[in-house]
Formats: structure tokens, sequence, C-alpha cells
């Protein structure tokens, strides 16, 4: 075999050989797979006293026993996903929608933390009655929660309007506002 013909053989199954024996990041590597960040869709939330599991996103039960009236909770379109509470991991925050049976729609935020030890959520906090997001977002490890509300002493039938940016930090397992 001629010698430059026999470099490239052996360059080429040293090549194979190298990529081979890269980990690919799985347990059976001994690495560890990437985390992803929690999906909020099946996750369970408190919400005031209520203990809510979402299943593709909705909850519904009966406000009394056989009572036509329903109790709801939705995911919104909005979430961020970060760090938030500074492990390394992505956790996942949301916006909830919630209709205890009356007029109201409560809207609340909460986060999923995504900790070595599983899933968590925090207790949800609510942003208004009747409100409109218009976005969520991290900043840093800072929620920060952009909405239209509506200005003091205006009936809750009017459009919200008025802009407002609320803000919150985790502090042992809550959402505390700023």
């Amino acid at each position: 075999m001629p010698g430059s013909r026999r470099k490239v053989l052996l360059l080429a199954a040293a090549a194979f050989v190298a990529v081979a024996c890269t980990s690919t990041g799985t347990a059976a590597s001994g690495g560890s797979a990437p985390v992803s960040a929690p999906d909020p869709s099946s996750a369970t939330f408190k919400i005031e006293r209520e203990t809510i599991t979402l299943v593709n996103g909705r909850a519904e039960r009966e406000a009394a026993p056989g009572s036509a009236t329903r109790i709801t909770a939705t995911l919104a379109d909005q979430r961020a996903t970060g760090d938030l509470d500074g492990d390394g991991r992505p956790d996942t925050v949301v916006v909830l929608l919630y209709q205890p049976g009356g007029s109201g729609t409560m809207y609340y935020v909460a986060a999923l933390l995504n900790a070595a030890a599983g899933i968590t959520a925090t207790p949800a906090v609510q942003l208004g009655d009747r409100i409109k997001v218009v976005g969520l977002r991290l900043d840093g490890r800072a929620i920060v929660a952009d909405l239209l509300d509506r200005a003091v002493g205006q009936p809750l039938s009017a459009v919200p309007a008025v802009a407002v940016t609320r803000r919150f930090t985790l502090d042992r397992g809550a959402l505390i506002a700023q």
C-alpha cells in the first residue's frame, strides 16, 4: 500500500475511534444530560387556598356538588424560562387565569422551580382582576410582568389601558412583590 494512502486510512481510523470514544452526555456514559425547563401544562399550583393540578394546561371542577357553576384555572400564553433561584437549572414562570365562578377573571403569576430533588411550584401571586398581561420576562433573577390595568376608581367593566409593571423576586420558595 503506498505511503500516502496508508496515512489517509490511519487518519480516518483515528478519527473514527476519537468520535466513538467521545462522551454523549448521557447517564450511560457518566455525563449528565442537559436539564430542560419544567413543563407547566401538567403542573400543580397553589392559588389562594386551593391546590390545582392542570391537565393539558387547564383544570375545572364544580363550584359545589351538583352546581352548574364551574371553577376553572387555565395556563396563559405568557411564560418565561431562566434560572430564577440561582441553582444553575432552568425554571419556568407562568401566568395563570383563575375563574372562581363569579364574573371575575383573576390573573396570577407563579414559578416552577427545577430543583435537583424535583419540581416545586411557588404559591401563585395575584396580578389583578380582568387585566391584560402584555409581557412576562426574567430580568436576572427577578420576574417582570407588564400589564394593562384600570386607573384607581375606574369600574372593572372599563377596558384596561393603564400600563403597569410588577416585579417579583424569589425568597424562600415564595414570590415577593418588589
